[in-house]
């Protein structure tokens, strides 16, 4: 890299043509007097003291007190990660800040929605979505692109997998407590394939190419809750309750404490053990919006296309709890626990 180029980078990073002249020249020669400085660099006299001084107030240059004054230049690596460490600060304020103005506009986050080019790029976002998933996936896929995501599944043993496939037997593999499985119906194959990963990510495609390498693939990409709660309820009403549950999850065998954010995965589980069951439920009144937390047991469910939610009694009262978006029920669930 020349020393134009050198100049023009750190003209980039904020310094002024002047201040970057005289960070390379100190470079060069090291603790220097203004005047050396001068006449190495061509800054001219009138400008050069006032280029040194901001240049120490940004921390590029060391003052050395004495007859003459000499300026000595600070480590580039030291400054440079300095810059690095304020930059990257800089850029998660700013992450924060326009989130916030967003939401006080819209009330709810900004939606991401992107296309992802090629077969090989669809299949790392679905590892990433099991990969970063913290409470459970939902799979609605051919057991052809399932088995590409075999490692990712076997190595999740602390999240709930609720998936759907065209199965002709269960493979060791899908055979973990914490996996829920059913035999899609069939025409639903025709429509598309989905992964989704709690409330966070959510993967979209449909149909597999016939040849990976060469076809042209695309495949969609949201991180959006209130998109992804739409994603989840189709997952459900479409997908899973027109399949067959060959495989139920394992709720004595699965760790506890288990927690779930959605209500119909809570649900789908409720159904294969007996209730009442301990269960602690954060989130919110539907009322007033106000943050909740409730102890209880959970001693009845419903479940129908339009309805999801459960009975809790908590401090001596029965409470209706819903999931995302609830506005019949009592408490809108953002995560339920549960604990025996």
């Amino acid at each position: 890299m020349n020393e134009e180029e050198i100049v023009e980078k750190l003209q980039k990073l904020g310094l002024t043509k002047y201040e970057s002249l005289a960070y390379i020249t100190l470079l060069k020669l090291g603790p220097s007097k203004a005047t050396d400085i001068t006449k190495e660099s061509g800054i001219p006299h009138t400008r050069v003291y006032d280029v040194l001084s901001s240049l120490h107030r940004k921390g590029f240059v060391d003052v050395m007190q004495g007859s003459p004054r000499l300026y000595k230049p600070v480590n580039p690596e030291v400054v440079l990660e300095k810059i690095k460490e304020d930059f990257i600060e800089d850029v998660e304020n700013l992450k924060v800040a326009f989130l916030e103005l967003y939401r006080e506009v819209h009330g709810e986050d900004l939606p991401e929605i992107w296309t992802i080019q090629g077969f090989e790029n669809t299949v790392e976002r679905a590892e990433y979505v099991i990969r970063t998933a913290k409470h459970e996936v939902l799979i609605n896929t051919p057991f052809e692109f399932l088995k590409l995501l075999k490692s990712e599944i076997r190595a999740r043993k602390d999240i709930v997998f609720v998936i759907i496939s065209n199965f002709d037997e269960i493979p060791d593999w899908l055979k973990g407590n914490n996996i829920i499985l059913a035999r899609s119906g069939g025409a639903p194959w025709l429509m598309a394939s989905w992964i989704i990963g709690d409330i966070d990510y959510a993967l979209f495609f449909g149909a597999l190419p016939k040849d990976k390498r060469r076809e042209k693939f695309y495949s969609f990409w949201a991180k959006s809750p209130k998109i992804i709660q739409n994603y989840m309820h189709w997952f459900y009403t479409i997908y899973l309750d027109n399949s067959e549950i060959i495989k139920p999850l394992n709720y004595a065998a699965a760790p506890k404490p288990l927690s779930l954010v959605n209500i119909r995965t809570l649900i789908t589980v409720l159904k294969y053990v007996e209730l009442p069951r301990k269960i602690e439920v954060i989130g919110r009144l539907v009322d007033t919006k106000e943050p909740v937390t409730l102890d209880g047991e959970i001693t009845e469910y419903e479940y129908t296309p339009l309805t999801a939610n459960i009975t809790v009694n908590a401090g001596g009262k029965e409470w209706k709890i819903g999931g995302i978006g609830s506005y019949f029920e009592d408490v809108e669930g953002e995560k339920f626990i549960l604990l025996d």
